[in-house]
């Protein structure tokens, strides 16, 4: 038999030997990130082994980046277990709840965003901060075998009663395809959470939200959030996307822009036609930004979601507007990060 020693012996599993990690910690109601049904090609399953020797697998090359395979950082689906494997994985993972809810709404945003709304049915209610995310359980269909995916809540958590997801159609993956393809209204689904450590911090500085396309989801909860309980602080929401077809919650930001004194909502377009009728900003996020952000925002703090590259050169100018790197909060695509 093998050994899993779990944040420091905060939990001890004993599984056969040649059983792959993420396997053992699902039967043991871990459930790890994964939308490529355990095959190394989504990256998610992030764990740090505690005492790696530096082996990894194709798939973990390929998916990680050089400071995570420094770190020990591994695929829990690329780890076959034998002797005893001390890991670190985020906390939240050892105390996650599983929910029951029915789809009441499918909507359509744009050619390939999603809005699910779902009515919660076992527990009836959930409490979360905004910003954070559930893993979504698509089961198996056609030949394809069950994934859980991370989503972002999109709503304000003064509504307690159901959540919102935005979903982005990936052709190629497993999960998103159910969604628009197979799910139904009144069908009943399964989710974990919530988790994340990404959400409003308890500051009444000046807030800075850069996101683009899915990544909307997360920064609504928030601003909605601080829409409803009336919090009074200035905020930017800077979104970037490629064309007009690809804006979606504009009357809602407008509204938000009316009834938030201190609120000013920014979207960019990347690929818009030059011919066309828009007046507002052009070219990238990082473009908007820089040229619409005070030169010395030191006292921002900075919420960014999106792809990894956009992270990384938001993080680029915001260092030239002086916001400090420890004021920038993100999730890489709503992926819990490995506890440092």
């Amino acid at each position: 038999m093998a050994t899993v020693d779990i944040n420091n012996n905060t939990r001890t599993i004993e599984v056969p030997d040649g059983e792959l990690l993420i396997d053992a910690l699902l039967a043991q109601g871990i459930h790890l990130p994964s939308a490529c049904g355990s095959n190394g090609k989504c990256g998610l399953c992030k764990v740090q082994l505690l005492d790696s020797e530096g082996s990894f697998t194709d798939s973990e090359r390929k998916l990680l980046s050089e400071q995570e395979l420094s770190a020990g950082i591994h695929l829990s689906c690329q780890v076959q277990l034998y002797g005893t494997t001390r890991i670190k994985i985020p906390q939240e993972f050892l105390t996650s709840q599983e929910f029951t809810a029915t789809v009441s709404k499918k909507k359509l945003l744009t050619s390939d965003i999603m809005e699910l709304t779902l009515e919660l049915v076992k527990p009836e209610s959930i409490a979360f901060h905004p910003g954070q995310y559930i893993l979504f359980k698509t089961p198996a269909y056609d030949d394809k075998r069950g994934v859980m995916r991370p989503f972002s809540i999109a709503s304000s958590n003064s509504d307690t009663s159901f959540i919102q997801l935005n979903t982005r159609l990936n052709p190629e993956g497993v999960c998103t395809p159910w969604i628009f393809n197979h799910l139904k209204e009144g069908q009943q689904v399964n989710f974990l959470g919530p988790k994340g450590n990404f959400y409003i911090r308890n500051t009444m500085r000046p807030m800075l939200f850069i996101a683009g396309g899915s990544g909307m989801a997360p920064v609504r909860s928030m601003l909605r959030t601080m829409c409803h309980y009336q919090i009074k602080r200035k905020a930017l929401f800077f979104f970037g996307a490629l064309t007009q077809k690809d804006l979606f919650y504009l009357d809602e930001m407008s509204l938000l822009e009316q009834n938030m004194a201190d609120f000013r909502f920014i979207p960019a377009l990347s690929n818009e036609p030059l011919q066309s009728d828009w007046a507002g900003e052009r070219g990238l996020i990082t473009e908007a930004v820089e040229r619409n952000l005070v030169e010395d925002a030191s006292e921002y703090e900075a919420y960014l979601c999106g792809k990894p590259a956009m992270i990384q050169a938001c993080i680029s100018v915001l260092g030239k507007k002086n916001i400090p790197s420890e004021r920038s909060y993100f999730d890489l695509f709503n992926v819990a990060k490995i506890p440092k």
